[in-house]
């Protein structure tokens, strides 16, 4: 992926969880206003705040393999040079790639059965699925992005994958 739809992407996530973010906020801070000052409790907040903070979480995981920017340990990786860099590189991406894959599949599986069962929530009374459904897109972009910076680190050269490692 290039440089300039990376910061498209990038862009465009950041909207979508400024957004929510935003959205979570305002429905906290109504939730203290109308507990303390009001003395009236909002039942519906506490699961509306979970909901969002999964999006939060696993769209903010897909940002981060963008930026690439998830913890990483690179002294070993940093010590090699050339094609060895370039395998170990392809190395911890596919592994990276299956544990991704399994988390998408996994979601993708309990979404199908909440969504089955016709699962409701306690007090907002939405589908249960819409809370997994983040970690299902979420691990399905994420999982996309390695992909795609894995097949461009196997047609990179040696000398140009330095610097993407």
């Amino acid at each position: 992926m290039d440089f300039q739809k990376r910061r498209i992407l990038k862009q465009r996530f950041e909207y979508i969880l400024g957004f929510i973010v935003l959205v979570w906020v305002m429905i906290v801070n109504i939730a203290i206003l109308t507990r303390y000052v009001f003395k009236i409790a909002i039942p519906w907040n506490e699961e509306l705040t979970v909901l969002l903070f999964n999006w939060v979480i696993f769209m903010g995981a897909a940002m981060a393999s963008v930026t690439k920017s998830h913890i990483t340990i690179t002294i070993f990786q940093d010590a090699l040079r050339g094609t060895t860099k370039k395998i170990v590189g392809i190395i911890q991406n596919l592994l990276f790639i299956v544990f991704i894959a399994v988390v998408c599949f996994q979601s993708w599986k309990i979404v199908f059965l909440q969504a089955r069962t016709e699962q409701f929530t306690a007090i907002l009374n939405i589908p249960v699925y819409i809370t997994t459904l983040a970690m299902s897109i979420g691990s399905l972009i994420w999982l996309t992005i390695l992909l795609t910076d894995t097949y461009h680190l196997i047609q990179a050269s040696p000398v140009e994958s330095e610097a993407s490692v």
